[in-house]
């Protein structure tokens, strides 16, 4: 199971790629804190990037349009970067009907809730717990409703 998370990492680049190039390409998808490029030795596999975004919406929505497309000479592979430990979760896939008082109910119970970051309509919301959680099942199976 790969976690999503605000990092991309982003593969099969050309050698030559620059960091303005990478972000002319996917700034359109949200704000980029920051881009690491690295350049293998010639012979030791192509350069790869690692581009943060401000947020993990902005990160998948890169992700899903981005991938497979050229930039430069080559299609280039997308995959999520590791995580920073936080005590912020990012929950996704969430319907019109959504309330602020479901995504309360629906997560407190892994913690202490500090603050929901949630406007209704969104599709995400942000869910700030006072201490780390640590989840033991999969996130992706939680589902408040579509």
């Amino acid at each position: 199971l790969v976690k999503a998370t605000r990092n991309l990492f982003i593969g099969n680049l050309d050698h030559n790629v620059s960091e303005v190039e990478l972000r002319r390409a996917f700034e359109k998808y949200g704000i980029i804190e920051e881009v690491v490029i690295k350049r293998p030795a010639r012979g030791q596999g192509g350069a790869y990037a690692f581009l943060k975004f401000q947020n993990l919406d902005m990160a998948h929505r890169a992700k899903v349009a981005m991938s497979g497309r050229v930039v430069g000479r080559n299609p280039i592979k997308i995959g999520y970067g590791k995580a920073n430990p936080t005590t912020r979760l990012w929950v996704g896939g969430l319907g019109p009907s959504t309330s602020l008082a479901a995504l309360a109910r629906e997560f407190d119970r892994f913690g202490s809730i500090r603050t929901i970051d949630y406007v209704k309509g969104d599709s995400f919301a942000y869910i700030q717990y006072e201490i780390r959680v640590l989840f033991q099942g999969r996130p992706s199976m939680l589902l408040i409703s579509k």
